[in-house]
């Protein structure tokens, strides 16, 4: 159910980060919007909703980027996998907790990212992309946070109403 208003908002992110976020990059970093939407969904939704978004924001990236197709949806596959070993009520006792949660997630897809291009045998310089690429796409994934977090807390309760009982 919730992939028929996924599938719309991960091709307009995916749409927006392949074209503006390009043009508009600071210190070499730039929001990653589709990660920033699977987190933020993987930490509200039924478990298997997370997943589906991050196939589909994951295949949505691959198309419009000149990466490795399918390094995308795999890697965030993986890493909302791992974000949502706990439940959503966790995520909810503290409004930190998103933040950590993002934050870690950032640094490990771009952290794999570089690991599956260096393993793909692209030149891959380490020091640089981590300090001028990552470093500062973190910063706007944190920024972006809170508000990526209560957008999917919105779409949750649009989507699937909370139960009324007598």
């Amino acid at each position: 159910m919730s992939l028929v208003f996924g599938i719309p908002i991960l091709a307009s992110l995916a749409a927006i980060q392949a074209t503006l976020m390009t043009q508009f990059r600071v210190l070499g970093g730039a929001p990653d919007l589709i990660l920033l939407a699977v987190i933020a969904w993987a930490l509200v939704a039924p478990d298997p909703d997370g997943m589906l978004w991050a196939l589909f924001g994951g295949l949505a990236i691959d198309l419009l980027s000149g990466g490795p197709f399918g390094m995308n949806a795999i890697l965030l596959v993986i890493i909302t996998y791992l974000a949502g070993f706990s439940e959503d009520r966790f995520w909810e006792s503290h409004f930190l907790l998103p933040l950590a949660a993002v934050m870690v997630a950032s640094l490990l897809y771009h952290g794999m990212t570089l690991g599956v291009l260096a393993a793909l045998g692209r030149s891959v310089d380490w020091g640089l992309s981590l300090g001028y690429g990552t470093v500062p796409s973190v910063f706007f994934n944190l920024i972006l946070t809170i508000p990526a977090y209560y957008a999917a807390l919105r779409c949750k309760h649009f989507i699937y109403p909370p139960k009324v009982e007598f």
